[in-house]
């Protein structure tokens, strides 16, 4: 699950209030506010606009202060699961390092979350199990096992399974959220 006291080590290392983060991130102040202290969890739109807010990436926010290196290995992944969105993330990259960042995602059924994300660089996926939807600004994309993808991420996107069956899929992204 997600770690709310991330957001607040990050908010306070910047030296930004509650109301300072929720004016740059769009989130509402209750709402950080309750995430910080574990008792909601967010979206994953919810997690962009946060990492929006606070000038960070993805796996900075998801990511843990353990020392890095270049491997990551299986067994050692940090995974991170968004009730709300039926989804599962597991870093595949080490956390702070260099300016490409890769995620495996797993999809169960159904999808709660259905805003639209957008962030700076460029974002390419690959389907390894089963097939999803893919949204990217007015266009709708069905990506089925072996098919992948590559668009900039300042795109308006958002993905999802629109089957019964879970779907595993292999990202890379570039820049930070917006």
């Amino acid at each position: 699950m997600f770690d709310g006291q991330k957001i607040r080590q990050l908010r306070t290392e910047q030296n930004l209030s509650l109301k300072d983060l929720s004016e740059k991130s769009g989130v509402s102040l209750s709402m950080i506010s309750q995430i910080e202290r574990r008792n909601t969890d967010p979206t994953l739109t919810t997690l962009y606009k946060l990492c929006k807010g606070l000038d960070v990436s993805i796996s900075t926010l998801l990511g843990t202060d353990e020392q890095s290196t270049q491997i990551v290995r299986k067994h050692e992944r940090k995974t991170v699961t968004f009730p709300k969105s039926n989804s599962k993330y597991q870093l595949l990259t080490p956390i702070n390092e260099g300016t490409i960042e890769m995620i495996m995602i797993q999809l169960e059924a159904g999808q709660e979350d259905q805003q639209l994300v957008e962030h700076s660089g460029e974002e390419c996926g690959y389907v390894v199990k089963g097939e999803m939807t893919i949204i990217l600004g007015n266009q709708e994309y069905i990506l089925r096992e072996g098919d992948s993808i590559r668009f900039k991420s300042t795109t308006p996107h958002r993905f999802f399974n629109h089957t019964d069956e879970t779907v595993i899929s292999i990202w890379a992204m570039t820049g930070r959220v917006l």
